[in-house]
């Protein structure tokens, strides 16, 4: 009797895909190969009604799959309130899990997708830093709820645990040693691994990265250089490596390895590498914040290059008392309503 093969290739939805290009639940789970029917012209006219139980039980399966994060955690969805989920991602580049804390609003889980920002801290914090010590959550509940702002997801991953000097040696010296590792970890591994798992905005207008003091300072590395992947970033009392970025020593931050006095025209050259697409934040204090004239010299570079920033200087210092008081202006920047 001839023998006929049905491939099944539906997609529901899952984002986490197997290097074949098929959702994880299209595989059979011993040997992960794609599930096929043997079909015999006997049973041809049973067709209609296999593949409509079979592909019913696999777009359930997709669908639970793709919020499994949030029912391992004993929630249901949509979100009848906002949460934040703790959660660790695996990271090749780094050689090990990284923790993060990612927050979802209220109704998340119905099918639409969320602008997203990655929020890095600043140094000797960590991952709970946006949530315990300035209350992200609970601005952007206030926030959402009195429609001042789009419903938004926010990653925020542990981002450092060298010393304050290997630190500062690294933003000195960004690009003479290859992209740094922490970098690619965000972009490489991050960025695909939120979009695969949360029901995200995957174009770079639907997402921005901002940080406080060490993390502003590498939020803006990354963004200059991936211009692509980010649209808008922020840089918080940024400790940005340079007092002066005057002439072309913005460039010579960004691309060490380039001779600089190979660029004619920084205007044109801002536009080549994209950064005419992004749309920068920056803001100081005006009480000892050692980051007051560094981030006015680079607000004016960017300026020169016909990037689109805006430099806000307020009444304090370099602390998270300010962080706490601006937190609403940071949403406002990303995801204002208009």
């Amino acid at each position: 009797m001839d023998t006929e093969w049905l491939d099944l290739v539906v997609n529901c939805g899952y984002g986490h895909l197997p290097a074949s290009g098929l959702p994880a639940c299209f595989y059979n789970r011993k040997n992960m190969k794609p599930f096929r029917i043997n079909l015999t012209r006997a049973y041809r006219s049973i067709l209609p009604v296999m593949a409509l139980a079979i592909l019913s039980g696999l777009v359930l399966c997709g669908c639970k799959s793709k919020y499994k994060i949030l029912l391992d955690a004993g929630l249901t969805v949509p979100l009848t309130e906002s949460q934040v989920v703790s959660l660790s991602v695996e990271s090749k580049i780094l050689g090990r899990e990284i923790p993060c804390k990612v927050y979802l609003p209220k109704g998340y889980g119905g099918g639409k997708r969320y602008p997203v920002w990655y929020g890095l801290h600043g140094h000797g914090q960590s991952e709970s830093m946006w949530i315990r010590d300035v209350a992200m959550d609970k601005v952007a509940d206030e926030m959402i709820e009195a429609d001042e702002i789009q419903p938004i997801i926010m990653v925020f991953p542990f981002t450092r645990d060298a010393t304050l000097k290997e630190i500062e040696e690294d933003l000195r010296d960004d690009g003479k040693l290859d992209e740094r590792k922490w970098d690619q970890f965000l972009w490489k591994e991050l960025v695909p691994y939120m979009d695969s798992r949360f029901d995200t905005v995957t174009s770079a207008e639907g997402r921005y990265i901002g940080g406080f003091s060490m993390g502003g300072a590498i939020a803006l590395r990354i963004a200059f250089h991936h211009p692509e992947l980010f649209s808008r970033v922020g840089g918080y009392t940024a400790a940005v490596p340079s007092d002066d970025f005057s002439g072309k020593q913005l460039e010579k931050w960004l691309y060490p390895n380039m001779d600089p006095e190979a660029v004619s025209d920084v205007a044109r050259f801002a536009e080549e590498k994209g950064l005419a697409n992004l749309k920068v934040y920056l803001e100081a204090g005006n009480e000892n914040d050692p980051f007051l004239n560094p981030l006015q010299s680079l607000h004016e570079a960017l300026l020169e290059r016909g990037v689109q920033s805006e430099f806000i200087i307020y009444n304090g210092g370099h602390s998270l008392d300010n962080a706490r008081k601006c937190a609403k202006d940071y949403l406002r920047f990303y995801v204002a309503e208009d």
